[in-house]
């Protein structure tokens, strides 16, 4: 009889990093089901639904999705109930998958649960830790500075690396539309990270054409279920590109003399891909005031965190306005030197979380499992 996992995750980035384990899993041993999108069912594993479906963020964002939440919640525990996995493997998204976790390990304590993308007790609640080490089985750290933070608290853990940068990126060539300058703006995968930031991205292309004008082109990598609502953002007469696939993404990435992304896996992503970053983040401030007491590191990006200082610019809540990113990207703009450094800086700090086994090493765990 093949033995059974159930793969967890709640947003594209989680979708993206199962489906680089996947092939370690050898799909003819196990019977595979997930929550999960669409690089999970590239992969040819069926779905319970899609995890666009419940890919929020912030308290706000929570709240108003709350009863839908809920419900699929307890659809997920009724149909795990039911398929009685050998494993459960999640990744992030600890408000959704770890209230799952709670009733399965109570109903299923024979079911093995492991989780990849540490909840960030670092950042703030550190003593959250005695709370999910009751359901989790092991957890798997990106970040090499986790560990002594979680055997400190006596939780189970493997230092995997972040798959992200496991392997380098083989750019598939797509034809220029322009010979202008490329600036890559991010505004996120959610909708409500893009209607908080293309208002912002529209008004500093309208700066950036007064002041450089038909020197640019405008790059928006977003999936491609908003690339219709982003295009709706955009003025006519601007000359820019929607890339909602992988290649795409990455190829104009790439050409980019500068990328402007609010803080999360994006960032990663420009990274991986050296382009010249500065960092946007903003939210309500109801959820602003709710989590700043509680934080305790200076940053939002995870570079920097790393560094513990300040490699790649950031502007946070009210420094997040168009007059501070637009003179932040004019100096960018202006000083080939200051883009340079950016790249030099960020890439000594992806080597420190680089391996090139790190979806190996997560198979390796849960297979250990079974």
């Amino acid at each position: 009889m093949k033995k059974k996992i159930f793969i967890l995750t709640g947003e594209s980035s989680g979708d993206k990093l199962a489906s680089n384990v996947i092939p370690y899993l050898n799909n003819k041993n196990y019977y595979i089901t997930a929550i999960g999108s669409d690089h999970i069912k590239k992969r040819g594993i069926k779905l319970l639904f899609n995890s666009k479906e419940i890919s929020v963020m912030g308290f706000v964002d929570v709240f108003k999705k709350l009863f839908f939440l809920k419900k699929k919640i307890n659809l997920t525990i009724s149909y795990l109930l039911k398929f009685k996995p050998d494993v459960i493997f999640s990744i992030d998204s600890p408000d959704f998958s770890f209230r799952i976790h709670n009733v399965i390990k109570k109903k299923l304590p024979k079911t093995k649960i492991v989780h990849l993308v540490a909840p960030t007790i670092w950042v703030w609640r550190e003593k959250r830790v005695l709370v999910f080490r009751k359901f989790l089985d092991h957890l798997l750290l990106l970040f090499p500075f986790e560990a002594p933070l979680f055997n400190k608290w006596k939780m189970k853990n493997t230092y995997v690396g972040h798959p992200f940068f496991e392997k380098k990126i083989t750019y598939k060539k797509f034809p220029m539309i322009s010979r202008k300058k490329i600036i890559t703006f991010c505004p996120g995968s959610r909708s409500s990270e893009i209607r908080t930031f293309m208002p912002l991205f529209v008004e500093l292309i309208k700066n950036i054409n007064l002041q450089y004008p038909g020197i640019f082109l405008f790059h928006f990598p977003v999936p491609l279920e908003h690339a219709k609502s982003v295009k709706n953002f955009i003025p006519s007469k601007t000359l820019f590109l929607i890339s909602c696939s992988e290649e795409k993404k990455n190829f104009f990435i790439k050409k980019s003399i500068l990328s402007v992304a609010k803080s999360g896996t994006i960032s990663l992503d420009i990274c991986k891909n050296q382009s010249p970053l500065i960092t946007i983040f903003k939210t309500s401030w109801i959820n602003y005031f709710l989590i700043k007491p509680f934080v305790k590191v200076k940053f939002a990006n995870i570079i920097n965190i790393i560094a513990n200082k300040e490699l790649i610019p950031e502007l946070i809540q009210s420094e997040c306005n168009v007059s501070n990113i637009y003179k932040k990207v004019c100096l960018f703009i202006e000083n080939k030197k200051i883009r340079d450094l950016n790249v030099t800086n960020y890439r000594k700090i992806i080597k420190k979380i680089s391996k090139k086994n790190s979806s190996k090493l997560i198979a390796k765990t849960i297979k250990s499992y079974i």
